[in-house]
């Protein structure tokens, strides 16, 4: 064969295989209609608390908001070297703290109508950091950690992430939450 039928040819499958793979993709979108979008959000939001409370974090709403009065901090340090920064303003807030280790870190910044938080560091370099920036919101933090170089992070807040509650382990080692509405 002639080097021009050979070009030809290949020229020819190439078109043909772009055609056939083009074809599979066209074929394979669907189009559904929106129709239950208000079903399907509030069914979505089930699941992700369904999955918030497989992996061990409970988001209901926490009682204690409602019942606090005045703005009071505890602080129990067991060991050596650990650090605290708690800034609140709000109502009414209850801070409880543990540090049972060295070399744990707590960072503490609420903006919020009340805030409740009790928290439990058991281990070495273990990091808490919790900003909330919402003065109509009634934030809640429940969080033990058991083991070392743990890390847990919460930026902001919404209906789902206003109120957690979980232990952490080393299985777990990093949690970071970010909600913005």
């Amino acid at each position: 064969m002639s080097n021009r039928k050979i070009t030809t040819m290949k020229a020819l499958v190439l078109q043909a295989a772009i055609l056939f793979f083009c074809a599979q993709v066209s074929f394979a979108q669907t189009y559904g209609d929106d129709k239950d979008s208000d079903v399907d959000n509030a069914q979505k939001i089930d699941n992700v608390q369904g999955l918030f409370s497989l992996i061990g974090i409970n988001n209901q709403a926490n009682s204690r908001n409602s019942t606090l009065q005045g703005n009071s901090v505890f602080i129990r340090q067991i060991g050596s070297l650990n650090k605290v920064a708690i800034s609140v303003d709000t109502q009414a807030s209850e801070i409880k703290l543990t540090q049972n280790g060295s070399f744990n870190q707590t960072n503490l910044d609420y903006t919020a109508n009340t805030a409740y938080a009790d928290l439990v560091q058991n281990g070495n370099y273990n990091s808490i950091v919790d900003y909330v920036n919402d003065s109509q919101a009634d934030v809640s933090l429940e969080l033990v950690q058991d083991g070392d170089n743990i890390t847990f992070e919460r930026f902001g807040v919404n209906n789902l992430t206003k109120s957690l509650k979980f232990k952490q382990t080393e299985a777990s080692p990093t949690i970071i939450v970010r909600s913005y509405n």
